[in-house]
């Protein structure tokens, strides 16, 4: 267990689903991550792909190269376990 850290569940939920999470005391609206979703033609502003996601993962910009909203955070992860999170996020329904 991650106690007193940061982790995607915190914000995402378990499934990855989202919704509005309160943090530092501010609500916030935090997106919908199922592969579906991310991936979906009509995904705004564009749909995601796995290098796309590691990207926005790992330096915080979106498909279409702008930056993501805060509080999304930037994280410092090897190649190898960028690439085992988009597997997981694969799996989410």
């Amino acid at each position: 267990m991650m106690q007193g850290r940061l982790a995607c569940v915190n914000c995402h939920g378990p499934q990855g689903h989202g919704g509005t999470v309160a943090i530092m005391m501010q609500r916030v609206d935090v997106p919908n991550i199922t592969w579906t979703q991310l991936t979906a033609p009509d995904a705004d502003p564009q749909p995601y792909t796995e290098e796309t996601l590691k990207r926005a993962v790992t330096q915080g910009i979106d498909p279409a190269g702008n930056p993501l909203n805060y509080p999304m955070p930037r994280w410092q992860m090897s190649a190898q376990d960028v690439s085992d999170l988009v597997s997981f996020v694969k799996t989410l329904n």
